[in-house]
């Protein structure tokens, strides 16, 4: 009876912490704070309510807040891998079975969390699917050996296992998740509730603002800040400069010159981790042939695209196999479509093109690559038109194949590349990707051959393979890979780093909560 006056009393406290009386807020929808405190201040856009059923997918930034609620087996930092919830781990011979020992953690409402809580976990999310793209029916069976000692048992060996499952699989407790019989209607203030290094303290759904707080008793150490905020603003440069927030992103090299020049400080993603490219419809009556895709690929000047676009010289053209130069997984000898124009010519000449072509492209907002795109195909002889569709129709548009050509931006290039699998499966989490699927059947068997190579070596070999028939086949065509620039004010914070392989599934993003935590 103790324990749930304790439970209880705590609940309330969240609840009064979600208050949205005038009392608590100030004009922007964030509760009013001591300006002694450490706070940082982020520029991003909404994701929505921060469930692990409920939170936006438009993007990484909905998983990253999710992720400071709650916590995963394991983590990344700039080293890699790194322990979290599980303070070490045993993988047996054959790569079916994982055997985790846990860290002594608790639940922001002050329940402890077990190996019951880990093994419900994995048994709930086999039900009932994460936002993110998390591979659940690779898992068999998830067994309590003791409270800390927990033994995960999968179908099938599968390499990116530690990285893509139990570094990305949250934490939910038992105690409260056992009663929710459908998770994405439920939004009560208990389903915030996790282990990670801050609560959530307000959320205002009408401007899209976050207001996390540190959790004083954070099982990993201290957590640096009193509060992480993320303000959902137009214009991020300009905020920077108004003070608004003290961190901000963006792709142009312009205004990291710009920002540099008034005092602010600068990390540039590395590996880049991010790509602008062109999802080809391959249902498509003309563009079902390689040989017209291939075509296109020869008509773009994408590294003149590319400079023109972010701004700085140091130009990355797109890699027809899709992994960046920049990354470990990267094959160099994979084709190669250079800028050759009259190369373009000949090939729709040879394909029967004599007149001109006409096709579209769909984009989700003004594309400066399309307006480019559209007057570079003007020269050999294709008429392009572009459909411009807000996110939700582009979205819609993509997953139907109502399209010949999109235009979308994505990251994870640098994580593991097991989302070569996902992307052309249409498994991939983000809404952009689309649902189409690449019909090959020598890919596909690399694509599942990779997943059970235990040796890295041999996986290698597999996805360098992967790349080759890609760069050939060209279902995509990356326009150039793009760094992402983080800009901050380092007299507020300057913690921030780039995350080996990046955050979870490969985020280049510094919105990492290791970066928080002593």
């Amino acid at each position: 009876m103790k324990r749930l006056f304790i439970l209880l009393g705590l609940v309330v406290l969240l609840l009064q912490a979600c208050s949205n009386s005038e009392e608590q807020e100030s004009k922007a929808g964030v509760e009013q704070t001591s300006a002694s405190k450490d706070i940082v201040k982020i520029g991003w856009a909404d994701s929505g309510f921060l469930s692990p059923f409920t939170f936006g997918t438009s993007g990484p930034i909905g998983f990253l807040r999710n992720s400071y609620l709650f916590d995963a087996l394991t983590w990344k930092d700039d080293t890699g891998v790194i322990p979290w919830l599980a303070k070490s781990w045993e993988v047996s011979e054959d790569g079916f079975t994982y055997t985790f020992q846990l860290n002594e953690a608790n639940f922001h409402d002050g329940e402890p969390l077990t190996a019951e809580d880990v093994a419900f976990s994995y048994e709930y999310f086999q039900k009932h699917p994460f936002q993110w793209n998390v591979d659940m029916t690779k898992v068999e069976k998830a067994e309590v050996i003791n409270d800390y000692e927990v033994r995960i048992q999968l179908k099938e060996p599968f390499s990116p296992f530690i990285t893509e499952i139990a570094g990305m699989l949250p934490i939910i407790p038992k105690h409260i998740w056992s009663a929710v019989k459908n998770p994405l209607e439920y939004r009560e203030s208990d389903a915030l509730i996790g282990s990670g290094p801050f609560l959530l303290k307000h959320y205002d759904e009408a401007s899209g603002h976050y207001q996390f707080v540190k959790n004083e008793s954070f099982f990993k150490g201290e957590v640096v800040i009193d509060e992480l905020q993320y303000l959902n603003v137009e214009n991020r440069v300009l905020s920077l400069q108004k003070g608004e927030i003290n961190n901000g992103m963006t792709f142009k090299y312009d205004d990291v010159a710009q920002l540099e020049k008034e005092g602010f400080s600068v990390l540039k993603s590395e590996p880049t981790g991010s790509a602008v490219r062109i999802i080809f419809n391959l249902d498509h009556p003309q563009l079902k042939e390689k040989q017209l895709r291939q075509a296109i690929a020869h008509a773009l000047n994408r590294i003149d695209m590319s400079q023109k676009l972010t701004g700085s010289k140091e130009a990355m053209e797109g890699s027809s196999g899709i992994i960046p130069p920049d990354s470990d997984w990267y094959n160099p000898n994979v084709p190669q479509y250079d800028y050759d124009v009259e190369r373009a010519k000949e090939m729709l000449t040879a394909l029967g093109y004599e007149e001109k072509l006409e096709l579209n492209v769909l984009v989700s907002s003004t594309s400066k690559e399309a307006e480019l795109m559209q007057a570079m195909l003007r020269d050999i002889g294709i008429t392009l038109s572009i459909q411009t569709a807000e996110p939700a129709t582009f979205a819609a548009l993509m997953a139907e194949g109502n399209f010949d050509m999109a235009i979308t931006g994505h990251i994870g290039l640098s994580g593991d590349p097991d989302f070569l699998r996902l992307w052309f499966s249409g498994q991939a989490s983000n809404l952009y990707a689309g649902k189409s699927v690449f019909q090959h059947e020598g890919f596909t068997k690399l694509a599942e051959a990779q997943l059970r190579a235990q040796d890295e070596e041999a996986r290698k070999k597999l996805v360098d393979e992967m790349q080759m028939i890609l760069g050939d086949e060209l279902p995509t065509l990356v326009l150039y890979h793009r760094p992402f620039y983080h800009i901050y004010d380092a007299s507020v914070f300057d913690g921030w780093f780039n995350t080996k392989g990046g955050i979870a599934d490969g985020i280049p993003l510094v919105d990492n909560k290791a970066a928080f935590v002593r």
